[in-house]
Parts: C-alpha cells; structure tokens; sequence
C-alpha cells in the first residue's frame, strides 16, 4: 500500500484543539465510563482519557488506551453533557495514526482490505459458514477493489503509512 502525499498546511491545522470543544463539554461525571463496555472488561476508561486529553496529558505517539474503544457510542449516546467521547477518540486515533501510533493487527486489516477489498481474510472455514447460512461467495471484482483504493488514497487512511 502506498503512502499518499500528505498536504502539511492540513496536518498543521490537525490538533487537539480541533477537540477542544467536545472535550469542554465533559463535565467528568463518569456516566460515559459507566455505559462502556470496553471498560467493564478492564478497557478503555472513557472520562480518564477525556480528562487527559482535556490537560493534553496524551502522548499520542505512545499511548494505547485510545486504541482500547470499541466505538460502540454508548457513551456519547448517554451523556448529559452533549460531549460526544466518540468524536473526541476519532480525532486521537487519527492524530495518533500519523505519528505511527497504530496497532498491528489494524495495520494489518488495512493492508488486507486495501489488497482484497475485504476486512476479514477469506478462509476455508468462513466459506463454509457463509455456505452453511445460506449466503453467497462473496467476489470483490478488480473494478471495485480499483475504486476502493481511489477512496482510501483520497481519505484519511490513505495518509497513514502501513509498512
């Protein structure tokens, strides 16, 4: 996968204060940590991390906990607040992201659906469920996979470096 040419007048502009007003909105209640459920299972601690980037005490080069939600959005959807957690962790992933902060088995689904237009690898054992519960072969034409990559090159993703 190549990498696209990242604009630096965008990345300059890319910040933390593009968050500052989800992150003013927490109020640190804790019902966000309350609802996750990455959090009931030693997760992400939702309003801990929303306070840490609020005192931009995140070093988004290392840290790992952004990477531990689900974005299920159960805690934007219960916060009184009206701060939308899950808008605040897209922006830290992707600030992350260019920094080479990325987990590896994300990098490798990337890499998987920029080659095959797929996520999740084609197995003999996922052709056999897909047969099982009556679904099709699922066929990604060179056409499509072609308009994918156009796609990922022109967004986000195609920013990041996944070698």
């Amino acid at each position: 996968m190549q990498k696209a040419k990242v604009d630096p007048a965008l990345d300059a502009a890319l910040t933390l204060q593009d968050i500052r007003a989800e992150l003013s909105r927490c109020i640190q209640c804790g019902q966000c940590t309350f609802v996750c459920p990455s959090g009931r299972y030693g997760g992400i601690r939702v309003r801990e991390v929303m306070e840490r980037a609020l005192g931009s005490d995140l070093d988004l080069s290392t840290d790992q906990d952004i990477w531990k939600c689900t974005m299920c959005h159960s805690c934007s959807e219960r916060c009184q607040s009206g701060a939308d957690p899950v808008a605040v962790f897209t922006i830290l992933r992707m600030l992350a992201s260019l920094k080479g902060n990325r987990p590896q088995h994300l990098i490798e689904e990337a890499k998987l659906l920029w080659t095959t237009g797929m996520s999740f690898p084609r197995t003999g054992m996922t052709k056999k469920m897909r047969k099982e519960l009556g679904l099709p072969e699922v066929e990604i034409s060179a056409e499509t996979l072609s308009e994918l990559q156009r796609i990922i090159d022109r967004t986000q993703m195609g920013r990041a470096c996944l070698e």
